[in-house]
């Protein structure tokens, strides 16, 4: 009996094997596990991402933007001075006389045409005549130059001098020809590499219609 006892007991004792004591984790594998459940976070949020993107783009779309405005102001204000010239110079060339008064009243007139930029001293304006006598070599009878700092000279040539006309130009005996040529100086609103500081040149050529205005204006 006793011994019966014993075997059941030894069973009893081999059926439930001892459990190890549980161990507290480690400082070192809580923070390990709390960096991996943040990342696995912070990976699967998309809050913020066209506020990057955006952020990433702006700089780009503003230099387009910056781009297309200077490009259109300098193809607008190069349109109106080539107006301005062609104004100039068919005005002129339809009076009998001309004179100093009747010059800066002109031009003073059409300085409305380069509305709203300003001519004043970021613009110069040569009126010249070409005239070839019977015979001889066309020259520059005389030439009108606006009162402006612009540094630019006419490239039609010195007074008395030949006239260098462009292309195949060619002067008729006894044939008058009024000149105008423009300059302006085109400045964007921001300085940069791409839009610098540039000179716009136009040049407009008409016959007077009411006789021939070789004397110089006074």
């Amino acid at each position: 009996m006793n011994r019966m006892i014993i075997r059941l007991a030894r069973k009893r004792a081999g059926g439930h094997p001892k459990v190890p004591p549980l161990r507290s984790p480690s400082k070192g594998s809580l923070l390990t596990a709390a960096t991996r459940r943040s990342c696995q976070r912070l990976c699967k949020n998309n809050n913020g991402m066209a506020i990057v993107e955006f952020a990433m783009m702006l700089p780009v779309l503003l230099t387009f933007f910056y781009g297309c405005v200077e490009l259109t102001r300098y193809i607008l204000i190069a349109q109106k001075v080539e107006k301005f010239a062609y104004t100039v110079a068919d005005v002129s060339s339809q009076n009998q006389t001309l004179t100093l008064a009747d010059i800066t009243a002109l031009l003073s007139a059409s300085d409305d045409v380069m509305q709203p930029f300003t001519f004043g001293n970021s613009g110069k304006v040569f009126i010249t005549s070409l005239y070839r006598p019977d015979g001889a070599a066309a020259k520059v009878n005389w030439r009108y130059t606006s009162d402006s700092t612009l540094a630019v000279s006419s490239t039609l040539g010195a007074v008395d001098a030949v006239p260098v006309m462009p292309g195949t130009f060619a002067f008729d005996n006894k044939e008058n020809v009024i000149a105008t040529e423009i300059y302006y100086q085109f400045t964007p609103l921001l300085t940069s590499q791409f839009f610098g500081t540039t000179t716009i040149y136009r040049a407009a050529f008409y016959k007077p219609r009411l006789g021939s205005l070789t004397t110089a204006p006074i």
